[in-house]
């Protein structure tokens, strides 16, 4: 590939947003681009981190940083986003030659890099800003549409990322738990699901049916399914109470749950790569309480999810804010995202750490 062509693919990615799982920031240097060249030797596609091992040599500027072919290590988003780019778990075989464009480690001399740009042999590009637009629904199709039903459809969540620091009102112990956070002791190394109100602020789809007075309300990281009858009666989602005791109402048009018996969990406010975590994870008590409104706008292409967040283990006082998530046809494929431990270790992954698997 003529280098101009690496440049213009370059600085395509700089804008471009990713599925992430952890701070990229942390581990990778975002202003540095490398490009190897390569043969694929382990190639799987997974979530919450698609993983590559290449041979081959690096590239910085079209400029070969050495003669021998060296392994490197590759970490991209989950198996979703890669899907959206047209990849399948069939793209790259053993042996295929390949390119990627990605950011080093920041570690001195550990080939662990994260690629979201992916060219096969034949020149064929995979990258995160060429995915196709999610279809959207026809605003005529929604005319005669009233009550609950009008939340009922599949949404796209613009992501809310980490910044630099935790918006979240932090009292004293709230601090110091977000100071003292240790990546290695993440619940995401463990596959344990994002908790709410966060999870929204994930860059995934979200999809919410209303059958026989039953919200369903699923969140594609971690296919988290929370069916919720609309009637007040406390219910518990998931057994071990990771999502707490969960009731719902109806008010107007709008869907309310009021949640509360929590147990407590080392992200359960706020994960690193999201929003409310800034960066860090940021636990939640056996005290946490949520209050989620979802109301749709008038053209019911918007779901509005409003929520107000309380814990005063952590918290100084309530916190409450909004996203807004766009509309796409019901058509549009929900993926799996079946969690994997290899594949979720990579959030603290160190060139301590063993090699990647190669093969199943």
């Amino acid at each position: 590939m003529r280098i101009s062509n690496i440049l213009v693919i370059l600085m395509g990615i700089l804008s471009v947003p990713v599925l992430a799982h952890h701070s990229f920031t942390a581990h990778f240097d975002m202003s540095r681009r490398l490009e190897i060249r390569g043969t694929v030797v382990d190639y799987k596609l997974r979530s919450p981190h698609s993983s590559l091992v290449v041979d081959g040599i690096a590239y910085v500027d079209g400029v070969a940083q050495g003669d021998d072919v060296q392994r490197w290590e590759v970490e991209s988003m989950a198996a979703s986003g890669l899907r959206q780019m047209g990849m399948t778990a069939e793209t790259f075989q053993a042996g295929d030659a390949i390119t990627l464009i990605g950011n080093p480690n920041r570690e001195p001399g550990f080939r662990f890099v994260n690629a979201s740009t992916f060219i096969d042999g034949n020149g064929r590009q995979f990258s995160f800003r060429d995915r196709q637009p999610f279809e959207k629904v026809d605003a005529d199709a929604l005319i005669q549409v009233s009550g609950l039903e009008r939340l009922a459809g599949r949404w796209s969540s613009p992501g809310g990322f980490a910044g630099n620091g935790t918006p979240l009102p932090l009292n004293a112990r709230g601090q110091r738990a977000w100071d003292s956070y240790e990546a290695k002791e993440s619940p995401a190394n463990t596959c344990e699901p994002m908790n709410f109100p966060d999870m929204f602020n994930a860059p995934y789809l979200f999809d919410l049916r209303i059958e026989d007075g039953v919200a369903i309300l699923y969140n594609v990281p971690w296919e988290v399914e929370r069916r919720i009858p609309i009637n007040g009666q406390p219910t518990r989602p998931r057994l071990d109470g990771l999502f707490g005791v969960v009731l719902a109402r109806q008010e107007g048009e709008d869907l309310v749950l009021e949640s509360g018996g929590y147990i407590p969990s080392a992200w359960g406010l706020g994960s690193a790569t999201q929003k409310l975590g800034g960066g860090r994870d940021m636990p939640a008590s056996a005290r946490k309480r949520v209050t989620e409104r979802f109301s749709v706008s008038d053209d019911g292409q918007t779901l509005v999810y409003e929520y107000t967040v309380t814990d005063p283990i952590y918290l100084r006082a309530p916190y409450s804010d909004r996203l807004e998530l766009s509309r796409v046809a019901d058509s549009t494929p929900l993926y799996d995202y079946v969690c994997e431990q290899e594949a979720a270790s990579m959030w603290s992954r160190t060139a301590s750490d063993p090699a990647l698997r190669v093969g199943n």
